[in-house]
């Protein structure tokens, strides 16, 4: 189910404090206010699919605020919470363009059926966005595709994957440097194909020993070996009528190779000390960091299978190929990482910039991003400046304040935020969970997990 950014406004605190604890326990991110006037700023600022209202507040009318609201926020859906139920009451919120209208007291079902169905809605609204999402921006030429973007180097990138996500059966390869995007690739492909709505199977050949991975891609039968104490199916059972993508390939083992290239081509396999055929229906992504040709020669990747899943190759450009896609990327990660940290950055200094364009990106597009979220994570301002970056080679003379900090990794950034932020309010939990806007119940365990408590 997707993940809800939810906001309610309700007066009554012990109410507040229980809805808002059930729906973050789903997963959805929740705030919470007592007030229209402070509803309204939140409104204002920031974009929510779901806002629960209770009908008498004490600064107005919460009907009279839907009817106004609405009509600025065409993709929230709004949902009455009232004491005082009565059918007159309820046509007027449906009139006002309430989404649905929950009499008080209400039990956690009923609330939950609703958010369901609107998580249903939010996720349709999604899937036709996409639908539409290759196209030129209007700024700077930034092409989209799905939710990835690029300048004009990734334009024919995205037009192939537009095409082969319309043909369900097409097997693809996609090639390229560690972190250039190929998982996103071969997602956007999936979402964008007849398949969506059916599984997508993500598996590591690289992560995995040869005989363990056999049995988890093809599963095995009671007694096919020493622990096998029950029949299992295997991943590309779980993938049908889905995309299994296989990722790192050129890893694979030879003997599994050719049992993979059965697969492509009858659809059909033997599970692990099974006689009895099974027959699936999944289209295959591949996807490797390596150059297969010369696996091929190499005699550790076996030439038919390459030329079976080759029917289709597509080749993701390393960052530092189509540098125009820096700033675009940046800009598109901060707005990302702002929503799903809880953060309100505004964008970066210029020496940020020129600093990011400066760079090698050696890690591609995953480096960006951990870049990014470092310096949201550590900004102590508006902008995220030079030092906030970590860049290797960053320096006082291309701007900011110090000079480049050693690198550290996305948990030492946390840690080293939160340090900061209780520092600043003498160790005053509330203010400081305010502060970092995450639920106090969050905090006190990130407290716990990085030892900041002693």
């Amino acid at each position: 189910m997707v993940e809800l950014d939810i906001l309610m406004i309700e007066d009554d605190e012990l109410l507040r404090k229980s809805i808002h604890d059930k729906l973050s326990k789903k997963g959805h991110k929740v705030r919470a206010c007592e007030s229209l006037v402070e509803a309204r700023g939140l409104l204002n600022k920031n974009t929510f699919d779901l806002c629960l209202l209770d009908m008498r507040l004490p600064d107005g009318n919460g009907i009279e605020f839907l009817g106004a609201e609405k009509k600025k926020t065409a993709d929230t859906e709004f949902v009455i919470m009232t004491a005082f139920a009565d059918v007159n009451s309820a046509i007027a919120a449906i009139r006002n363009g309430a989404y649905d209208y929950l009499p008080k007291p209400f039990e956690d079902e009923q609330l939950q059926k609703i958010v369901r169905n609107v998580a249903k809605e939010v996720e349709l609204r999604q899937r036709v966005k996409t639908l539409s999402r290759l196209s030129v921006g209007s700024h700077d030429d930034v092409w989209h595709f799905d939710n990835m973007i690029g300048t004009e180097a990734l334009r024919q990138t995205f037009e192939t994957a537009q095409r082969i996500a319309k043909a369900p059966d097409t097997t693809v390869l996609i090639m390229g440097e560690s972190g250039t995007g190929k998982g996103m690739l071969a997602q956007a492909i999936h979402r964008l194909s007849p398949r969506a709505d059916k599984p997508f199977v993500d598996i590591n050949c690289s992560a995995i020993p040869g005989q363990l991975m056999e049995s988890e891609i093809f599963g095995y039968e009671r007694g096919a070996f020493t622990d096998a104490k029950n029949r299992k199916p295997g991943l590309l059972e779980v993938a049908n009528e889905g995309t299994v993508f296989l990722d790192e390939i050129g890893d694979m083992d030879l003997n599994l190779q050719g049992k993979l290239l059965k697969v492509i081509e009858d659809k059909s396999f033997r599970r692990l000390g099974g006689a009895s055929v099974t027959t699936v229906d999944v289209r295959i992504v591949a996807a490797t960091n390596r150059n297969l040709k010369e696996r091929v020669k190499e005699g550790k990747f076996r030439e038919d299978l390459y030329y079976r899943l080759s029917v289709i190759p597509i080749t993701m450009p390393p960052l530092r190929e189509h540098r125009k896609s820096i700033q675009p990327l940046a800009l598109y990660y901060l707005s990302f990482l702002n929503r799903q940290i809880g953060r309100d950055m505004k964008g970066y200094t210029d020496q940020a910039l020129q600093a990011m364009d400066a760079y090698s990106w050696p890690g591609n597009v995953r480096e960006l991003r951990n870049t990014v979220e470092r310096g949201v994570l550590l900004s102590q301002g508006e902008l995220i400046d030079v030092a906030d970056l970590s860049l290797p080679g960053a320096s006082e003379d291309e701007g900011g304040d110090s000079g480049a900090m050693e690198p550290m990794s996305l948990a030492d950034c946390e840690k080293k935020l939160i340090k900061t932020v209780l520092e600043s309010v003498d160790g005053n939990k509330n203010k400081a969970a305010e502060i970092l806007k995450i639920h106090r119940t969050t905090l006190y365990k990130k407290i716990e997990e990085y030892g900041l408590g002693k």
